[in-house]
């Protein structure tokens, strides 16, 4: 009866311990604010659970279905998602890490020399959890510095008749700008980029030292004075400013391999660089790779 409990009190340490590892490194990877009452209240519940599975009796309780139940339970207690979708993203984390740090315990059972004790077997978690830690804290920036720009950024082509720019865009999941006059979402894009697609009266007007004004009523006097769109906007310092835009025929954003093709979108001319590193030249509201 004694060695039961010990055995009842170990399964709850570790189904406790591991739980909340788990739960902690999915908000970790999701950007969710962690509250560690709550993970660990979502833990104590695991581990709860866990302990059942020892019951014969409560078997129906551990089937397929259940198990993925309760850890629906456990991520709603522990990480609250606010919509459906951060609920799916963090549904899909903390399997995935569930998979990797269960794939972690069994590659040690056959990469280190053991045998079947309980201490070698507690080992084996211990390197689970240690997967665990070592993603929540070198998963996180790969995924923000290599992995999450690759996956926004795209190959766009601008063509204004028979002249056509390509170049690198990001997905900007921000930019609210729309067309005064149709409503559709604005691509930008740097001067110095669309610079080879303009006409060299619409150039000598970027370029020259004028004012806003002048450069405005360069732009309404051109050839191109027809796609001509003025664009309001607000940002961190400047609350009511204005970018001009201008009528694209055709915009192309290939996405793996098809190219995804927007007729007489506006395409806002940004005068300064968009990324320091130069890593993209647009910026592409996400309604167009929808």
């Amino acid at each position: 009866m004694h060695a039961a409990k010990v055995y009842a009190d170990l399964t709850f340490l570790i189904n406790l311990s591991m739980d909340f590892l788990l739960l902690w490194t999915t908000a970790r990877l999701c950007r969710v604010s962690i509250s560690y009452r709550r993970l660990f209240l979502a833990a104590f519940l695991g581990g709860i659970y866990g302990v059942g599975n020892l019951l014969a009796a409560l078997t129906i309780f551990y089937t397929l279905p259940a198990k993925v139940l309760m850890s629906c339970l456990l991520l709603f207690i522990a990480l609250r998602p606010v919509n459906w979708q951060q609920f799916q993203k963090s549904f899909l984390v903390f399997f995935s890490l569930s998979f990797v740090a269960a794939g972690a315990s069994m590659a040690a059972t056959f990469l280190l020399p053991g045998s079947e004790e309980a201490s070698w077997s507690y080992f084996y978690l211990l390197l689970g959890a240690a997967a665990l830690i070592l993603i929540s804290f070198h998963a996180e920036r790969y995924f923000k510095q290599t992995l999450l720009p690759a996956l926004l950024k795209y190959q766009v082509r601008l063509r204004f008749e028979d002249k056509i720019c390509r170049g690198e865009g990001f997905l900007d999941t921000g930019n609210g700008l729309r067309d005064p006059l149709t409503r559709r979402p604005i691509v930008v894009a740097e001067y110095a980029f669309l610079q080879s697609c303009l006409p060299e009266e619409l150039n000598r007007a970027m370029t020259d030292d004028i004012n806003e004004d002048q450069r405005l009523e360069a732009f309404s006097r051109s050839s191109w004075g027809n796609r001509l769109r003025l664009i309001p906007f607000s940002s961190l310092g400047k609350k009511n400013g204005m970018l001009i835009g201008l009528r694209c025929d055709e915009v192309g954003i290939k996405i793996g391999r098809r190219e995804m093709l927007h007729k007489n979108l506006v395409v806002a001319i940004y005068p300064y660089k968009l990324s320091a590193e130069d890593d993209y030249q647009l910026l592409i509201p996400s309604e167009v790779v929808q």
